[in-house]
Order: structure tokens, then C-alpha cells, then sequence
């Protein structure tokens, strides 16, 4: 088992990515295309003939010092394999990472968590819908408050849309969340117009009959989920509970088909997703010693 450090211009772009879409546990945060967007700079971990992965999202630290720190709008990264690794396999990737870099706080999934001593785990928590159930079975899981939310959104005289464009999804997406940087704003509309190009999502919203955008979202296909990146709702649709309307649109509209709705769910949005019946899954915040601390979603 050889485990190699290569910098982000010696990585063959074919291979890697062919490793992200066959690996076992492959996520759409592992394309090139997608940390190139998020990532400022990043290097990589590489077994063998990129039989396995782990990207390392690199940024400058104190006293000139490099340190591994999880990209904004990346939720997990993994060691990402076409079979599941070994304890071995993770340990030795982890040894691996520590010898380059002393400083880490990465996010990954469940099976690259380190189980190592002297490094910290710190877990968080995402949602997932499985929609291959008929729509009608679906909605008997939701909560009663989401059944009344979504009858009084009924009421309404709303339209469903699906043509803006990445920069409207943005800069909405900006309104709710008015700490995030240029940089990921824009990096936000380079992976949007990225999963447009090679057929992967698509943009919904809700807009009133005065064409305002009460909600909205841009939705990835990827490795058998459909995950939310971008969602938004006004403060008027927030009141009127649209952002509810548009999930439950969706979930209609894809319902009965062979994947999940994956709610990519931060801090505040958990309780949206319990409210449709989701199911949470563990990941885990991974800190060397000199790194405890939690990763930043945004």
C-alpha cells in the first residue's frame, strides 16, 4: 500500500475523478470541478494507482504554517475508495496526513473517521429522504405541523419556476446567509453553471403572481441523491411557509424514483428535514490536537 502526497497539478484529472464516481462512497464534494470552486488551493493523498483518495483543502496558517481546513459548502469529504477501507487503509492515511501536515480539521464521512489516539472527533449530523416510495406513503411521514403548513400554503396563488439563473440563486442564496465571502459567492455560481453543464440538478422555486421569489433551491444528481446546495426563502415566504411548499413539490414530482432527497442540512435546517420524515446520519469533524474545533459549513 503506497500513499503519496501529490499537489493539485500532478493529480491525473481522469483517474481521480473516475475514483470519486465509482468509489463506494463517493460524493458530489470529491469532483475536481467542485473543489477547484470551493478550495483556494488543495493537494491530495493518492493509494497506489488511485485505488483510494482524501483531498486536503489546504490554507495558510499562523507563522507561515499550511493547515488542512474543510472548504465552505463542503460538507464531508472522505477517503473515497471503490471498495470499503480497512482500519488499516484509514490509519494509514491519517499517519500519512499527520507526517505533512501537523495542523487538520477536516470533515468526512462516517467511514473515514479516525480512530486513532491523540486526534478528535466531533460529530455532526445530516438528513437524508429515501423517495423510491410511492409520493402518497411519503407524505403520511410528515409531521403534523408540516400537513397544516403545507394546506395553508394550498390557499395560495403561487407558480413554480425553473429557469433562474445561477447568479439570481446566489445572490438570493447571499440574502439569507450575508456572511459569506466573494469568494463563495462566486465559487457558489461556478458549481452551479458546472452541474447545469453536464446535466446533473436543476434550479426550483416559488414565486408569487407579482413574480417575487418566496423560495427556492439548486438541487445536485449524484451518486444516487438529489442534494440540496443553494436553499433560500424570503422572510414574507418564511411567514407562509413557501420553502415547505417548494420541498414538498419536489418530493412530489420525484417521488418513486431509485435515489433520496439528501437536505444537506446545517444547524438550521435539522428541524425543516425531521419535519418530512428524514433520516440522520452521522459524519464526523476530525481536529489534530493543535486544530480542535469544528469545521464551518459556510
Amino acid at each position: 500500500m503506497d500513499i503519496r502526497l501529490l499537489r493539485r497539478e500532478e493529480i491525473d484529472k481522469t483517474k481521480w475523478n473516475s475514483c470519486i464516481h465509482y468509489a463506494f462512497n463517493g460524493n458530489i464534494f470529491g469532483y475536481m470541478w467542485y473543489l477547484d470552486a470551493m478550495a483556494r488551493d488543495w493537494d491530495a493523498l493518492v493509494m497506489d494507482d488511485y485505488a483510494a483518495v482524501l483531498p486536503l483543502p489546504r490554507v495558510a496558517g499562523r507563522w507561515g504554517r499550511t493547515r488542512i481546513q474543510q472548504p465552505p459548502l463542503t460538507r464531508e469529504l472522505a477517503i473515497y475508495a471503490i471498495d470499503p477501507p480497512s482500519d488499516k487503509r484509514i490509519n494509514s492515511f491519517w499517519e500519512a496526513l499527520a507526517t505533512h501536515y501537523p495542523e487538520v480539521e477536516l470533515t468526512v464521512d462516517s467511514f473515514g473517521q479516525v480512530r486513532k489516539a491523540g486526534w478528535h472527533n466531533t460529530t455532526a449530523t445530516n438528513y437524508f429522504l429515501p423517495l423510491a416510495d410511492r409520493y402518497e406513503n411519503l407524505r403520511e411521514r410528515y409531521s403534523p405541523t408540516l400537513l397544516e403548513q403545507l394546506s395553508a400554503a394550498a390557499t395560495q396563488s403561487w407558480m413554480s419556476v425553473s429557469n433562474l439563473k445561477p447568479e439570481v440563486v446566489a445572490e438570493k442564496y447571499r440574502q439569507a446567509h450575508p456572511h459569506i465571502s466573494e469568494a463563495v459567492f462566486h465559487g457558489l455560481q461556478r458549481i452551479m453553471y458546472n452541474v447545469l453543464h453536464r446535466g446533473w440538478g436543476f434550479v426550483s422555486g416559488i414565486t408569487d403572481g407579482q413574480s417575487e421569489i418566496l423560495a427556492a433551491d439548486f438541487f445536485i444528481f449524484s451518486h444516487g441523491r438529489m442534494m440540496s446546495l443553494a436553499p433560500f426563502a424570503s422572510e414574507r415566504g418564511k411567514e407562509i411557509h413557501a420553502q415547505a411548499f417548494l420541498y414538498d413539490l419536489i418530493i412530489r414530482q420525484q417521488a418513486g424514483k431509485p435515489q433520496s432527497l439528501d437536505f444537506n442540512a446545517h444547524e438550521d435546517f435539522a428541524a425543516f428535514a425531521e419535519q418530512f420524515g428524514a433520516i440522520d446520519y452521522p459524519y464526523y469533524h476530525v481536529a489534530s490536537p493543535k486544530r480542535v474545533g469544528l469545521a464551518k459549513f459556510f
